[in-house]
């Protein structure tokens, strides 16, 4: 019988262990962790002491004759911690490098090996300088302490003066402590680092209540307090996806709390926006909107995004709690409540309008065909224009062809023409379609949706007209619009400023600062193709990526260029028989290329040369159970991640692509490509966990012609 006295917490690094087992050690460890979980005060669990461990209180517990599990066994209470399993050697090495003991300022656990503060403290020791000033001298270390670093490394910490020393130290630093040393690091105050930690209140820390540390939010960046069987069956069936139980101090900040209106949660790529988002749901869901009747609106841009995330928060929601939680892009909504109203419509995109261009282009051919598409696109749509007279009014600031008042309406025959069209087919642009819809819902007095809050992500990709459609979802209100989003991978054309959408955000905006999924060296690289661009925050002001950091370090983006397109390919497959040779599979890598023409083409070419691939398509979830390289659109890949990410096809005619450059009608759409495709490369770049390899035949694209950092 399970004794509910009891606890048991698992640390994420014994999940990192577990994945490594054979999988009939696995099983075997899965029986131990039944057993020790019901009683593990049970005399067949026999804890043994470590020889010279430095932690008096980590014990040896036997999994099978080769296998043993590290714990830690407090000497009052009734919590104990799982903290790794490894064979008999390993694991008793492990267990005497590691203490495990709370903050005296932060109150947190920390596992800490000692060894390695030794070794830093040793390399810092011998760069540092006399005459040089340390980086953070005037810094108490009580301060310290309370930021997360652990005793053991206040000396390391006060000698670090060079990025470099930074570098050398930031990845033996529990995670809170890392993130605060690199907003010192970055200029920020002592004052304004302890208020983002929101560690600025003294608070009275018993160093041996292990109860208390685990409910900090640091010790729950690390550490799950297991609460029932089925929970734990979950968690070693994927023990690799720790996004599922574990959060960051500043990502659980951020979504265990009650808002009072609208938040903006700002973040670079790898920041985990998606995941905080999708916590926040299951959060507001089982806390604040329990009722059978509540519904929580999870929405995004694209509909393969909205599969991926419905696919994921199933991973941590009961079926009750998914049954409450609506996940659907924002144009399949449109179009099903317009339905729903009476009104028969389909949303159309560029593709789907050629042939209606084609016809009403007949009327008034003076100008190009792509200077009325642009036009329609940057003048028509936006404004809303439906008449000659609003026309006439409609700012066209930017645009490269001048008209006066008599030539606007010379031509406005071919947008009458082209609108009349759209209405026969019972079409609507996006704009049109999303301005309907908002209008019913403002025009149904007394009449309300079922959702009492609305989760929003990339949402820079929305545009102004979806978020004055969200605001008219539901009255502005405590925890109703969660929005997170990054300017800088905007790869559609939709800029929004919220506020001209009524939704009002002052005093409720937060930024996202570490990236957790790929190395610095892909950061910086995927940042560098964004040099000289300028980008928004999504309500007016301007937002950049200086204090945007990784904690992870590894190989710089590899840049390869080829004669020939069979020369790059017969490169790629010799890569990609490395990587299987390494990781025994592809199905963790993707070739990412720019068109679906361009997946076609190196797809056959590789299965050619034996690579077995796997195309990631646009309206389903990837099957990671499927064998072979995944092949994928840069458009695709949004809101996925791979170990191995290959940038192919990186020509000057692919990346813009020329054919699209070269039938827009001024200057300024041109430059609007061009933004769009360094945004697409940043984020098909920022896709990779481990390395990014970059291929190209003939001439490069101007997008990767600048020099690595």
């Amino acid at each position: 019988m399970l004794n509910h006295n009891i606890r048991m917490a698992i640390a994420a690094d014994f999940l990192d262990a577990f994945s490594k087992l054979p999988k009939q050690t696995q099983a075997k460890t899965n029986a131990f962790i039944s057993k020790f979980r019901h009683n593990p005060t049970s005399p067949g669990i026999n804890y043994e002491s470590i020889h010279n461990a430095a932690d008096k209180n980590l014990k040896s517990v036997r999994v099978d004759g080769s296998y043993r599990a590290i714990v830690l066994k407090p000497e009052a209470g009734n919590t104990y911690l799982l903290l790794w399993v490894d064979n008999h050697d390993r694991a008793y090495q492990w267990a005497q490098r590691r203490v495990c003991k709370i903050n005296p300022e932060s109150g947190a656990l920390q596992i800490v090996d000692v060894e390695e503060v030794a070794a830093i403290e040793r390399e810092i020791e011998t760069n540092y300088q006399a005459s040089a000033k340390p980086r953070f001298a005037n810094i108490h270390n009580r301060h310290l302490l309370r930021l997360g670093v652990p005793e053991e490394l206040l000396f390391a910490v006060q000698k670090v003066v060079t990025d470099l020393d930074v570098d050398r130290i930031i990845d033996k630093l529990p995670e809170e402590a890392a993130d605060a040393i690199l907003l010192l690091a970055a200029g920020y105050s002592i004052d304004d680092v302890l208020d983002l930690q929101d560690k600025q209140s003294d608070r009275s820390i018993n160093t041996e209540d292990f109860d208390a540390a685990l409910e900090t939010d640091d010790s729950k960046r690390r550490f799950y307090i297991v609460e029932d069987d089925a929970e734990l069956e979950e968690m070693l069936a994927a023990p690799l996806e720790k996004w599922r139980v574990f959060l960051h101090p500043t990502q659980r900040r951020l979504v265990e709390r009650d808002w009072n209106g609208a938040v903006r949660v700002l973040g670079g790529a790898g920041t985990g926006k998606t995941v905080v988002a999708m916590h926040r749901a299951k959060w507001l869901a089982e806390n604040r909107f329990a009722k059978a009747t509540d519904r929580i609106f999870f929405t995004t841009y694209t509909r393969n995004l909205a599969i991926d995330i419905e696919n994921n928060l199933s991973k941590i929601c009961s079926p009750e709690i998914m049954s409450r939680i609506k996940v659907e892009n924002i144009d399949s909504w449109v179009i099903n409540f317009l339905k729903q109203e009476g009104i028969k419509a389909r949303i159309v995109y560029d593709n789907d309008l050629e042939e209606l261009w084609s016809q009403a282009y007949t009327l008034a051919p003076e100008f190009s065909l792509a200077f009325y598409q642009d036009e329609w696109r940057e003048v028509i749509q936006p404004y809303n224009v439906k008449t000659l007279k609003e026309y006439l009014k409609a700012p066209r600031v930017g645009r490269g062809t001048r008209l006066n008042r008599a030539k606007k309406a010379e031509i406005w025959s071919v947008f009458a023409e082209f609108n009349s069209l759209l209405q026969e087919k019972g079409w609507k642009d996006r704009q049109t379609a999303i301005r309907d819809a908002c209008s019913l819902l403002k025009n149904k007095q007394g009449e309300t949706l079922p959702f009492k809050a609305v989760i929003v992500d990339e949402a820079q990709d929305m545009g102004t007209e979806a978020f004055s459609l969200l605001r008219a979802m539901l009255p502005a209100d405590k925890n109703d619009l969660f929005i997170v989003g990054d300017p800088h991978q905007r790869i559609y054309q939709h800029k929004v400023t919220l506020s001209h959408s009524g939704i009002e955000i002052r005093g409720r905006s937060r930024r996202l600062r570490l990236n957790y999924r790929t190395t610095d060296e892909i950061r910086k690289w995927a940042s560098q193709v964004l040099t000289g661009s300028t980008f928004d925050d999504l309500d007016g002001g301007q937002n950049d990526l200086s204090d945007y950091r990784s904690l992870l370090h590894g190989q710089e983006p590899s840049v390869k260029g080829f004669k020939t397109f069979d020369e790059e390919v017969q490169y790629l497959a010799e890569q990609l028989q490395e990587i299987e040779q390494q990781e025994n599979t592809l199905s963790s890598s993707c070739l990412i290329l720019r068109t679906r023409s361009l997946i076609k083409s190196y797809s056959e070419a590789l299965n050619a040369l034996g690579i077995k691939t796997c195309q990631v398509h646009r309206s389903q979830a990837d099957d990671l159970t499927t064998p072979g390289l995944r092949l994928a659109t840069m458009h695709r890949v949004k809101g996925l991640q791979f170990e191995y990410v290959l940038l192919a096809g990186l020509t000057k005619d692919e990346l813009p692509p020329k054919r699209i450059l070269d039938r827009l009608s001024d200057n300024r759409a041109r430059l609007s490509l061009i933004e769009r495709d360094r945004c697409l490369l940043h984020v098909a770049a920022t896709r990779a966990k481990k390395e990014v390899l970059v291929t190209y035949y003939g001439q490069p694209s101007e997008l990767i012609e600048f020099s690595p950092s």
